[in-house]
């Protein structure tokens, strides 16, 4: 092949490349840009909030077994009663023995006042695993001690509360198994305090009555089950463990735009650190637990309080925070709010509940109005639209 025939094929070769050219001034490709054909409008990022309504539910819930004991009240937690079951099988060998004292001791370990209580006979029996919501029906007529009076002082130390023995040979002598009494905190409540003491589960020097006889000879009578009930009235946003008190937020994401590709949403809550409890004392100073509340965030299974799907659902998020500092949380929503608006989930609302429901006692609360520093519940969505290609005709 001579020169000129390769000099022509390379020039041919470069003029197809050069037609081909995907560079702005290439014959193909300028008619495109020129007409706008393929013109694109990148897409936003926004951020959309959404007005939250809220309310407080009571569901029947106690806290069950427990290891410490409570009576009185602690940010506006009500622990009206101990309940007690104590085993006397062992008392029918003791049949027709004169008891000369009988001894209920209690062993406080945290008490900021003194509180007047009474103690009664219950009707009926229970178990420390129930979760009892309310004290169970009593003999009204209050147990007297040794000398015939009813009212009892439990204070900052171990307490006895003497019996009368008239009463608790009866007791003995019934061939009952369990004796269930119940240590109510009089009514006028006055003046507010908070007391706890160790329970049959913490193992070590729970309740115990102890009787000694004419003879000589003594017993001492185990607490085969313990119980503190407790009650709370919210007047706001409360969420309670303990006391069973969730909170349902209900909102409408009709307004978010079809077409929204969701990067991150949040419902948003200001904390009132003044009225929070993450521990009670005992469980900070003798169970030496963490301080932090414990929540639990999900999609109930329908969005009536009444329906007992209600109570259960879906896991939207789980975590902790301090109770007691007044703070913004942000809750993240994962992929609730895409579910939401894709159609792929029925918007029941949210359910804010204590993690540790029936096992500790702890308060969260929070604000419902708006003003320059606090905010009321809402949900926060931030989101991309999709770019608009504006081609021409």
């Amino acid at each position: 092949m001579n020169g000129k025939v390769v000099l022509l094929l390379t020039i041919c070769i470069a003029v197809v490349f050069a037609c081909c050219s995907s560079e702005p001034e290439g014959p193909v490709t300028r008619q495109f840009i020129d007409s706008l054909a393929y013109g694109v409008k990148v897409g936003d990022t926004r951020v959309d909030t959404f007005e939250v309504s809220a309310s407080t539910i009571s569901v029947p819930y106690g806290i069950g077994s427990s290891s410490l004991l409570r009576i009185g009240e602690i940010q506006g937690i009500v622990f009206e009663a101990i309940l007690l079951s104590i085993d006397i099988s062992a008392g029918s060998a003791h049949a027709g023995t004169q008891v000369s004292r009988a001894i209920l001791s209690f062993p406080v370990r945290v008490a900021d006042t003194t509180l007047s209580v009474t103690c009664h006979e219950l009707l009926q029996g229970f178990e420390d695993d129930d979760t009892i919501s309310a004290v169970p029906p009593y003999d009204p007529l209050a147990i007297p001690d040794s000398t015939g009076g009813t009212a009892r002082i439990l204070g900052l130390e171990d307490q006895d509360f003497s019996i009368d023995t008239s009463l608790v040979r009866r007791w003995l002598q019934g061939g009952g198994e369990r004796l269930n009494l119940a240590v109510i905190w009089n009514e006028e409540r006055d003046p507010k305090g908070f007391i706890e003491m160790q329970a049959r589960e913490y193992e070590s020097e729970p309740v115990v009555f102890r009787v000694d006889f004419a003879d000589g000879t003594a017993d001492t009578f185990p607490v085969a089950g313990d119980y503190s009930i407790a009650s709370f009235e919210s007047e706001g946003l409360d969420c309670v463990g303990g006391v069973a008190t969730r909170i349902h937020f209900t909102f409408s994401l009709d307004d978010l735009d079809e077409r929204a590709m969701i990067h991150n949403s949040y419902l948003v809550l200001t904390v009132k650190g003044e009225v929070g409890l993450g521990v009670t004392p005992g469980d900070d100073r003798i169970l030496l637990l963490p301080s932090d509340f414990y929540y639990y965030l999900y999609t109930p299974g329908s969005s009536n309080p009444a329906n007992p799907l209600f109570l259960g659902g879906t896991e939207v998020d789980n975590g902790s925070f301090d109770a007691a500092l007044t703070q913004v949380l942000k809750l993240p929503l994962r992929g609730f709010t895409a579910d939401v608006t894709q159609g792929g989930r029925v918007n029941t609302g949210l359910v804010l509940e204590s993690d540790l429901e029936t096992v500790r006692i702890q308060r969260a609360s929070f604000h419902e109005e708006n003003n320059d520093t606090i905010s009321k519940p809402y949900i926060v969505v931030i989101y991309s639209l999709p770019a608009d290609f504006i081609g021409g005709p």
